[in-house]
């Protein structure tokens, strides 16, 4: 009888190995499959819808400011110290029938824009203006969306250039690519030229917006063009958005 029953336990501990084996199994491949999935959806490049960078001419030799003429608008930028003691950057857009303006609380805690890149949807008929901020030195970069003359922060990163690109010839202009996906703006560059994960960026929590993604060589950065407001306030006290809607709706004076 002691021996019956030791075989049926044997037999019992063997059948709930196995079992968990296959559990941990299935476990296992349903935690591959779930990865895969996402990764495939996540940075998949398929049906994107290139936008076409604008030619703009530079018409202002000012280092410290810009005033570039586009195709359908100008662009140029100065700085403001305000009468409330703050310091600011104005941007200002000329078009035929308007012009706009993006008004950024700067002070010394911010760098201004240098000569962005403008770019044009065929599809939505929207612009996506890029911006450096302070290029020289390859600190990062913002976006903006000009959508039924509105202008929205899309967002910003912090991108730091690898020292062998540091001081060449190459600028932004030669190696972004800027894609449409449905409701999202899809940012791409090569690798070679950026840090990637520089312990540094964690010290700036603004400039870390939109996903962030990794296929083969190329990093890409998304950016949601749904649900978003014409302006961007910081824990820090700056701002920045649509001049022209921020005063209209009382967010903010006029700048004097």
């Amino acid at each position: 009888m002691k021996k019956t029953i030791t075989i049926f336990i044997s037999l019992f501990l063997l059948s709930c190995q196995g079992q968990k084996k296959e559990e941990d199994k299935s476990i296992k491949a349903e935690k591959e499959v779930l990865k895969t999935e996402t990764s495939s959806k996540t940075i998949t490049t398929e049906n994107l819808i290139q936008l076409t960078k604008i030619n703009c001419e530079q018409e202002s030799s000012d280092t410290s400011n810009y005033n570039l003429n586009c195709r359908d608008f100008n662009i140029s930028n100065t700085t403001i110290d305000g009468s409330d003691k703050n310091r600011y950057e104005l941007i200002t857009f000329v078009f035929d029938d308007i012009e706009k303006a993006i008004i950024r609380k700067i002070n010394n805690e911010d760098l201004e824009t240098s000569a962005p890149i403008v770019y044009f949807s065929n599809t939505s008929k929207n612009y996506i203006i890029f911006f450096p901020i302070n290029g020289d030195n390859h600190f990062g970069w913002k976006l903006y969306l000009y959508k039924n003359k509105v202008l929205y922060p899309l967002g910003q990163r912090v991108m730091y250039w690898n020292p062998e690109y540091e001081d060449s010839n190459i600028s932004y202009s030669d190696i972004l690519k800027m894609y449409e996906l449905g409701e999202s703006i899809l940012l791409e560059i090569p690798d070679k030229y950026v840090i990637k994960n520089d312990s540094d960026y964690k010290n700036y929590p603004n400039y870390s917006d939109g996903k962030y993604y990794e296929k083969g060589n190329k990093l890409y950065y998304e950016f949601s063009m749904s649900k978003i407001e014409y302006y961007k306030k910081y824990k820090n006290g700056l701002f920045e958005g649509d001049y022209n809607k921020m005063i209209n709706n009382k967010i903010i004076n006029l700048i004097k």
